[in-house]
């Protein structure tokens, strides 16, 4: 019988040698065959559940780098036809594979982007593990004749395998203590509001307590691991060690494992999602009563940020949410509501009754409206449809071309002006506004606004910390809008504007029968010179009246219209009854009360203007350069507004109203 041979299950074949316990070669069959053939199938299972339990911690595509079982890993390894001394000596062999450490490289993969953290390496000394052979018990066996192939015969049989020992325990709470400090399960980031316990409070008493706590959690990376999948790993390493061609790589594996990640947490998120804003105590127009405001909750987001920067994985972050008092509470808005007068204007209007008719009805449906700190006022919506319902007349008004027709609710583009002119005094911000097709004479250049329903609107915003009351009226031949509320502001406004281009009309004449009714010379169309115009706002220090800063407001762009003059042909020309009206001169429009200074400002001297936007927002439906002026009450000489004794060319209204038209006409 041969000596000193190792026999493997499959792999290739090397030369014997007694020095080399990992020697392998093809062995004939000999008298003892039958007792390999009944420990084989025992071995095969034993290598075979080896081989399932290193698969345990493969749990990504990445794999195992163990050595295939076709290659380095046999199947079965028998130690046979040894004799005792030698057997002895393999085993003594075996067992000094175990002074070198395990080493476990576990890599981790995502489903998603590369990896955010490195590898970790766990490694096992002979002293934390306590593995290695049983020597004692292997002499023990072998004087009780265990693994003896004959009685008498000096060859003995044994797996090596048999009498593998480890510190189990010691090798579990190794892995525990493992598993504990770097985590496995999955937890995701959160984030939510508890009431404060009483180690949230401050030390000093005098301080003010956090009205909220944000509790946040850094979350846990779920990693694919748990301490006894490890277990199952090394105990597998340590065993298939022994029967492996090279055990040093069995001891040296490089594992992947499935990586969760929370959601990183982002103070700027958690700012916009927790923190809110004080509310000032209001006024609710409806029920005439003061709304107490509301406290918010915020907390320092750049701290945060540095804190979560620092935070390790699991943490847990109790950020005090300190608290933000209104600005104003019911008792200060209480003692200020109304008691101010921010702006006022009051334009004289034209004593035609219809006209007059339709700025008192206006008025009333503005009057006592109150804009709220941040609400948008419109006046549209505001006064709603001009409707022969609600009482509204015809009066002069600005069609398509520039043409003059009554129209119902003529006039009320003048209560939108007055609006608008108090609101610039006011410093308040229009949202919307487009100046008229032509100028009028009832506030000064460029501080006009015009008006159409369903199709222009003008638009304020409150952008006072107080509430604001809109008193409208019809009085004494003027139209007087007062914006009542809290004076905040620490400086007065002046108005100015400065003409940039002036376009002169011209006398243009139109032929019409003899039997029309006109005379020669007379006037069918008024008309106006075309203005560009640029105006500006000046603020003061209201103390000192030292001039702060001068600002364009908007660039306005007014229409010219030529003065048509009948010219009569054919038959006898009717005379006029009353002298022939001498041809009227272009004037410069005069502000009316109150006057703001007309001399452009003096610090600082606004230079000449580019052709630029308005500082103004315009309506979609006006140029976005310059917006486009709509109808208004004219400076120059203006037809009557009724129509005169002889008849006018007929004008037909438009679908929709081209720029500059609207209800304030002439």
């Amino acid at each position: 019988m041969a000596k000193g041979k190792f026999q493997a299950g499959k792999g290739g074949a090397r030369p014997a040698a007694h020095n080399d316990p990992y020697a392998v070669q093809d062995k004939p069959e000999s008298k003892h065959s039958d007792l390999r053939r009944k420990l084989w199938p025992i071995l095969a299972a034993v290598a075979g559940v080896a081989v399932l339990v290193v698969g345990i911690l493969i749990l990504t595509k990445g794999g195992s780098k163990l050595p295939s079982q076709e290659s380095t890993m046999p199947a079965t390894v028998a130690l046979e036809g040894l004799t005792r001394s030698e057997l002895e000596q393999r085993f003594r062999e075996l067992d000094k594979i175990y002074d070198q450490a395990l080493s476990l490289k576990l890599s981790p993969e995502t489903t998603e982007g590369e990896p955010t953290e490195e590898p970790f390496t766990l490694t096992l000394t002979r002293a934390d593990s306590g593995v290695g052979l049983d020597l004692t018990r292997l002499k023990s066996d072998l004087d009780a004749g265990v693994g003896q192939e004959a009685q008498g015969v000096d060859s003995y049989l044994l797996d090596p395998r048999d009498y593998f020992k480890m510190d189990e325990a010691a090798i579990r709470a190794f892995l525990e203590d493992f598993v504990g400090k770097n985590g496995t399960e999955y937890e995701a980031s959160s984030a939510k509001l508890e009431e404060p316990t009483q180690e949230d409070l401050p030390k000093d008493e005098n301080a003010e307590a956090p009205g909220k706590i944000l509790v946040i959690h850094t979350g846990t990376p779920g990693r694919g691991f748990t301490a006894q999948q490890l277990f199952d790993t090394v105990k597998t390493a340590y065993e298939t060690a022994l029967i492996a061609e090279q055990p040093e790589t069995v001891l040296s594996q490089e594992l992947s494992y499935a990586l969760r990640l929370p959601e990183l947490v982002d103070a700027e998120k958690l700012h916009e999602q927790f923190c809110t804003e004080a509310e000032n105590a209001s006024y609710d127009s409806e029920k005439k009563e003061i709304v107490e405001g509301k406290e918010g909750f915020g907390f320092d987001q750049e701290a945060l940020a540095e804190a979560l920067a620092k935070a390790e994985p699991g943490a847990v972050l109790r950020v005090p949410m300190n608290r933000i008092k209104p600005e104003i509470d019911a008792e200060k808005l209480e003692a200020n509501l109304f008691k101010d007068v921010i702006g006022e204007a009051h334009t004289k209007h034209t004593s035609n009754s219809n006209r007059t008719n339709n700025l008192r009805l206006a008025c009333e449906a503005i009057d006592g409206t109150v804009v709220q700190p941040g609400e948008v006022f419109s006046f549209n919506q505001t006064v709603g449809e001009r409707t022969a319902a609600k009482g509204y007349k015809e009066a002069l008004a600005y069609v398509s071309g520039g043409q003059t027709k009554p129209e119902l609710g003529g006039g009320v583009c003048q209560v939108a002006t007055s609006i608008y002119y108090a609101v610039l005094l006011a410093d308040l911000e229009s949202v919307e506004r487009a100046p008229h097709m032509f100028t009028v004479d009832y506030v000064p250049l460029g501080m006009d606004a015009t008006v159409y329903w369903g199709y222009r609107d003008y638009k304020f915003r409150n952008t006072s910390p107080y509430p604001i009351r809109v008193d409208a009226s019809v009085s004494g031949g003027k139209v007087h809008i007062v914006l009542n509320g809290t004076e905040w502001k620490d400086y007065t406004v002046e108005l100015s504007y400065e003409v940039l281009e002036k376009e002169t009309w011209e006398v243009v004449e139109k032929e019409v029968s003899a039997g029309s009714g006109y005379y020669n010379g007379q006037t069918i169309t008024s008309p106006y010179t075309g203005y560009k115009v640029q105006t500006y706002r000046t603020t003061k220090d209201r103390e000192t009246g030292k001039v702060i800063e001068t600002t364009k407001i908007a660039l306005n762009h007014y229409d010219k219209r030529d003065k048509v003059v009948a010219k009569v042909v054919g038959g006898s020309t009717p005379q006029p009854t009353q002298p022939t009206p001498t041809q009227p001169q272009p004037t410069q429009p005069k502000p009316t009360e109150p006057a703001p200074t007309q001399p452009k400002p003096t610090e600082p001297q606004p230079t000449q203007p580019p052709e630029t936007q308005p500082t103004e927002p315009t309506p979609p439906e006006t140029q976005a350069t310059e917006p486009q002026p709509p109808e208004t009450q004219a400076t120059e000489p203006q037809p009557p507004e009724t129509q005169p004794a002889a008849p006018q060319p007929t004008e037909t209204q438009p679908a929709e109203p081209a720029p500059g038209e609207g209800e304030g006409g002439a």
